[in-house]
């Protein structure tokens, strides 16, 4: 460390370097159900290195956006601080419509999809070949996390378990499917791509894999 750093700075590099190592490992869980971080290691060593990436969610959008991924402008797209969550799909649609050469992945959460599902019909009538990745943990995280942290209890945050959301991107004109399994991923990426329609590939993930924040939306 250079001898004029600012005091203060040595600690805040072995805390970085420590938050480092923490999201390096949660990237490498072998677990089923998948952890959300490791659904994102594994779709960003899949993608392009031009791939147009959408988050649309809660904590399943704020793990990627931690990823240490390099997008260059303009090919990381997210809904804001606020949220705007189903808007993504649009987003998306936009996005492959103006970059038709390049792969275009949504990233949801599973409550998000909710959201803005039937755009998938949109995408069949305009024949707008959009990926689309849902990290389905069953619950509200944003929400349930930090009431279970603060209150112990939470109100309205749990969603259906392992609900087969690929229904919405299956049937004529769409390709969907589910994984449970890490390594699974990569090979569900590979055919909804290779299909060259609409896609759902719905991956379960752990409900207990916290996203770890320093503070809490309460």
């Amino acid at each position: 460390m250079h001898p004029s750093a600012p005091p203060g700075w040595k600690s805040l590099r072995e805390a970085d370097g420590a938050s480092r190592a923490r999201d390096q490992a949660m990237t490498q869980a072998d677990s089923s159900p998948v952890h959300p971080a490791r659904l994102i290691a594994e779709v960003d060593r899949f993608a392009d290195p031009d791939a147009i990436i959408v988050g649309d969610g809660g904590d399943f959008h704020l793990v990627r956006g931690a990823s240490d991924r390099a997008c260059p402008a303009g090919l990381w797209i997210d809904p804001g601080p606020f949220g705007c969550l189903g808007s993504a799909r649009v987003t998306a649609m936009a996005a492959k419509l103006a970059h038709p050469d390049k792969q275009v992945l949504l990233l949801s959460g599973d409550g998000a999809f909710g959201f803005g599902a039937m755009e998938f019909d949109t995408m069949v009538r305009h024949r707008i070949p959009v990926v689309c990745v849902i990290g389905n943990n069953g619950i509200w995280a944003l929400e349930k996390h930090p009431m279970m942290s603060m209150l112990g209890v939470s109100v309205a945050a749990d969603l259906g378990r392992q609900t087969p959301l690929r229904q919405g991107g299956r049937g004529a004109g769409r390709h969907g499917e589910m994984v449970d399994r890490p390594e699974q991923i990569r090979p569900a990426l590979e055919r909804a791509f290779a299909s060259g329609l609409p896609a759902c590939v719905n991956v379960i993930c752990d409900p207990n894999a916290e996203y770890p924040r320093s503070s809490v939306l309460m």
